[in-house]
């Protein structure tokens, strides 16, 4: 191409443009194929760090979320064992009141009714979230709830056992919590050793240690009716400690705080996705259009050199 000294300024210029030409045909090719402006953070200027905080805080905004999930997971569970033990306290009850006004099939049958609705309490009480039992508080690897330990004791009927008794109860005073936010830590859930829960427990194992006559006696019926005071103070309101539906309440009310939390971070995450997408991606239309331009550019850039290596003193002539 240089046939010259005088034209090598020329070819250099000629094949300094048509290189340059060539890169920024192949950045457009690039941002085209994946939709990015860059491939590298230095390539977004004075944007990298924008980008880097956003994604940042979309990071932390996808663990809150995370955290959330489990939570409500979790409040779900509970909430389901609760119900649940409310509907045996109110079966029971039922049940009782049956016993009381002389309408029990079998008396006799009433005792083994009993523990197998105790035990499915002790079950419900005693739910996991994989390997995180929930209502033991912080003491999350131990069943909460134990009549087997050597520290609770089974009543011995008649008369009813007034209780309470707590020494099944082998968690800690510990609620659970979960962070949902950068400065908000969230308490929730319940313990097994809430006044209501005792009140089914022990009301259940009094009967289930009761054994009946039939017809049943005045101390027998005794503890009947006991048990049915105990399971109405537990169901419908004692007084001084929540009920069983007043736990479910205050679950309920966790669920709606961190549901409210869900709420937020998803617009969070709406927002920094747009502000990450802004900044790192190219318009594709104006990207398409540069290329179309820069391949005209590259084949005129190759026409020029195409001539001027044709170019000599005879051509001249």
């Amino acid at each position: 191409m240089v046939s010259r000294i005088g034209s090598f300024a020329q070819s250099q210029t000629i094949l300094n443009s048509t290189l340059n030409t060539q890169a920024r045909l192949f950045e457009t090719q690039t941002q085209v194929s994946t939709g990015k402006k860059t491939q590298t953070f230095s390539g977004l200027a004075e944007d990298s760090q924008r980008l880097l905080n956003a994604k940042g805080d979309l990071a932390k905004s996808e663990q809150f979320l995370e955290n959330i999930t489990i939570t409500e997971q979790r409040l779900e569970l509970m909430l389901f064992s609760v119900d649940r033990v409310d509907e045996v306290a109110r079966e029971m009850r039922s049940l009782f009141q049956g016993v009381q006004n002389g309408d029990a099939v079998n008396v006799l049958n009433i005792p083994g009714i009993a523990a197998q609705f105790r035990d499915q309490v002790v079950d419900l009480l005693n739910t996991k979230d994989n390997e995180r039992f929930l209502f033991a508080g912080g003491n999350t690897d131990t069943a909460p709830v134990n009549l087997g330990n050597g520290t609770y004791t089974a009543p011995v009927t008649p008369p009813f056992d007034a209780g309470p008794d707590l020494g099944y109860y082998e968690g800690d005073n510990t609620l659970l919590s979960a962070r949902v936010d950068n400065d908000f830590v969230v308490q929730y859930g319940q313990l097994a050793s809430a006044d209501a829960f005792e009140k089914v427990i022990r009301t259940l194992d009094n009967i289930a240690q009761t054994t009946f006559t039939s017809p049943p006696l005045a101390a027998e019926l005794a503890v009947v009716q006991a048990a049915i005071t105990e399971l109405n103070a537990a169901i419908e309101n004692n007084g001084v400690n929540p009920t069983l539906q007043d736990i479910a309440s205050e679950i309920a009310l966790d669920q709606n705080l961190i549901s409210a939390q869900r709420s937020k971070h998803e617009s969070v995450q709406v927002f920094l996705q747009n502000k990450i997408a802004d900044i790192e991606n190219v318009d594709t239309a104006e990207a398409i259009s540069k290329l179309n331009f820069e391949q005209v550019q590259l084949e005129a850039s190759f026409q020029v050199m195409s001539r001027a290596q044709r170019l000599s003193l005879n051509n001249f002539l």
